[in-house]
C-alpha cells in the first residue's frame, strides 16, 4: 500500500474512467457505418477505438485501429457530422458511471478537493453527458477536446484546468484509463493514477508507469490526502 498522495486538485478523464460510454459510442459508430454501406463492428472492438475523440473513433471504425482522420476529406467530415448528431441524441441511453464513481466524487468534494474533467470528447457533448448522469455538480471546470487548440496527450488541457482551479502541477493528480491520459499527466508534471476498468486497447497499465492503479475505483479515497491551508 502506497502512502496517500497529498494534493489539492483531481482531474478526471471521462470515457472509460468515470463513465462506461462505449455502448452508446458503439451504436453511433455502427449507425454511420450502416448508412455508408459498411459492416457493423462488435462492441469489444469499438471499445479499443475510444480515447482520442470522435474523429479518431470514426476513422478507426472505417479503416482499423491504427487509422487517423483524413485531412480535407468532405465525405469523412460529413460522416463525422452524422456520428455527432446521432450520438448527441443517444449519448446516455446505455452509458452509466462505473460502480463507486458517484460516491467517490461526493466524498472527494466533501473533503475539500477541487475537481475537473479533462477529456478528448467535444465540450458540448461532455456537458450533455455530465448533466444527463447528474455528475455536473461535481465539476466546476470542464475541458473538452475542442476547448483549446490542443488535446490530450498535449499538456495544454491539463495546464488550462489547473490554471482555472488555481492549483500547481505538484498538487494535482490525473485519473485516467489510457495512454493519452498518461502522457498528458507526464507532460504537464502531474501525478497519475489509472483505472483498471477503462479502455486501454489491451496495453498493460504498468507499461504507462502510473503512480497507482485503481481497482476498484473507490480505492482513490485511500490514496489521496487533502492539503490543508
Amino acid at each position: 500500500m502506497i502512502s496517500p498522495l497529498r494534493c489539492r486538485a483531481v482531474l478526471f478523464d471521462l470515457d472509460g474512467t468515470l463513465v462506461d460510454s462505449a455502448p452508446d459510442l458503439w451504436r453511433a459508430t455502427n449507425h454511420v457505418l450502416t448508412l455508408r454501406g459498411r459492416p457493423e463492428l462488435p462492441l469489444n472492438l469499438v471499445r479499443d477505438f475510444v480515447g482520442n475523440g470522435a474523429r479518431f473513433l470514426l476513422a478507426r471504425g472505417f479503416w482499423g485501429v491504427d487509422a487517423a482522420p483524413p485531412q480535407g476529406d468532405p465525405d469523412f467530415e460529413a460522416a463525422v457530422t452524422l456520428f455527432l448528431d446521432y450520438y448527441r441524441q443517444h449519448i446516455t441511453d446505455h452509458s452509466f458511471p462505473y460502480p463507486g464513481v458517484v460516491e467517490t466524487l461526493q466524498t472527494l468534494q466533501e473533503r475539500g478537493f477541487v475537481l475537473a474533467v479533462v477529456t478528448n470528447k467535444p465540450e458540448y457533448l461532455t456537458h450533455d453527458m455530465l448533466e444527463n448522469l447528474n455528475l455536473a455538480r461535481f465539476f466546476p471546470v470542464v475541458v473538452g477536446g475542442d476547448t483549446l487548440a490542443e488535446r490530450k496527450p498535449h499538456p495544454l488541457p491539463m495546464r488550462h484546468a489547473m490554471q482555472r482551479l488555481s492549483v500547481s502541477p505538484e498538487h494535482t493528480v490525473m485519473i485516467g484509463d489510457s495512454e493519452p491520459d498518461a502522457l498528458a499527466a507526464k507532460n504537464a508534471g502531474c501525478s497519475l493514477f489509472l483505472v483498471r476498468h477503462g479502455y486501454n486497447r489491451g496495453q498493460p497499465l504498468e507499461e504507462l508507469h502510473p503512480d497507482a492503479i485503481l481497482d476498484p475505483f473507490h480505492q482513490l479515497l485511500e490514496l489521496l490526502a487533502p492539503i490543508q491551508d
